[in-house]
């Protein structure tokens, strides 16, 4: 008989102030600090939600134990606020074993990978060059890859480290490309598109899609930018007679997305299209990771964020005004005559 499975009942995102948590969550991160009162510590706890930060003040050398990064534990604890910010402070915690609903872990993005696939195929559908279509439909025709593609996050942590979030981040930045190659005019369009759509298919085989998104063994060992050159290079190879520059301009393409050679690209971009999709995938990974920091802040300061190297602030939405703006200078509403109104 199969073990029952626990499935939680209180998620990140339902935390108020003054609730009394007793629920399971995956330990991401464990801090030791020192305070004034001595050694404490700062717990990062994550499900489907979000995260939740954690303080242990007491207790801690037993607590550490039962706290351990990439497992699962049971914590008892209050949800306080402390600079604006909810926090859980744990009065107990204890490892747990017991068969889980991985499902309950697995951040899910605001968009279906579905929904954004559904996207892709329409801009894919106007690619007019016969050769590019037919290599990019052999991709997205392979329903085990699609799948792939559709559920496996973008990033490990920093950007749309979700469900789903590859192919939301490669929708965005197909329709970015779009957009340049329209408003540059003598870009390559379809060539553009298909480098925007296959940047990083190699994502689907470096990120495995569990809780905690871990590398897999050849995500470790490769990197999603050899991985999916290889996967479009013996994708190329089934088609006979595909065009020996075309091959060369999309390897290009994926080979030097990352910019610079110690961001993890072999080469750097060296035509147009190549450096219009490095700048598009840096913006859209930049947007996306600030637009996550800052969430739940209305207005003001936000946290410094590691990977961007600044901490993030912003201003409240100003509310459209319906009133005309004052007129500056002179005019018939301002009163006297302006010298430039004399008539001599």
């Amino acid at each position: 008989m199969s073990p029952e499975i626990y499935r939680k009942r209180v998620f990140c995102a339902d935390l108020s102030v003054g609730d009394e948590v007793e629920e399971v969550f995956r330990v991401e991160r464990v801090e030791r600090r020192s305070g004034k009162k001595g050694a404490y510590l700062r717990v990062s706890l994550v499900d489907r939600s979000g995260t939740v930060t954690a303080m242990i003040w007491e207790e801690v050398e037993r607590m550490v134990e039962a706290l351990v990064e990439g497992a699962y534990a049971r914590v008892r604890g209050a949800v306080e606020e402390w600079n604006g910010m909810l926090q859980l402070r744990i009065t107990a915690a204890e490892p747990w074993s017991e068969a889980l609903d991985l499902a309950d872990f697995l951040p899910r993005g605001p968009i279906p990978g579905e929904e954004s696939m559904a996207g892709i195929r329409e801009l894919v559908a106007t690619i007019r060059d016969p050769w590019i279509s037919r290599l990019v439909r052999s991709l997205l025709d392979d329903g085990q890859l699609a799948a792939a593609f559709a559920a496996a996050p973008a990033a490990k942590l920093n950007h749309h480290a979700y469900v789903g979030g590859l192919a939301e981040h490669t929708l965005s930045v197909m329709r970015l490309c779009a957009a340049a190659a329209e408003h540059y005019g003598d870009l390559d369009r379809d060539l553009l598109l298909a480098g925007a759509f296959l940047h990083d298919v190699g994502k689907t085989a470096e990120i495995a899609v569990e809780p905690g998104f871990p590398y897999t063994e050849e995500g470790t060992l490769l990197g999603h930018i050899p991985i999916g050159f290889a996967m479009v290079r013996e994708r190329i190879a089934r088609i006979p007679g595909f065009p020996r520059e075309i091959a060369m301009d999309l390897g290009h393409l994926i080979l030097s997305h990352q910019g610079e050679l110690e961001w993890g690209s072999p080469v750097q971009p060296r035509t147009a299209e190549a450096l219009v999709l490095h700048f598009v995938d840096n913006l859209d990974s930049k947007v996306a990771t600030a637009r996550t920091h800052l969430a739940g802040i209305e207005a003001g300061h936000g946290p410094y964020v590691r990977s961007l190297r600044r901490s993030l602030f912003r201003r409240a939405l100003r509310e459209a005004s319906t009133e005309p703006p004052a007129q500056v200078g002179g005019g018939p509403d301002r009163g006297e005559p302006s010298l430039f109104d004399r008539v001599d």
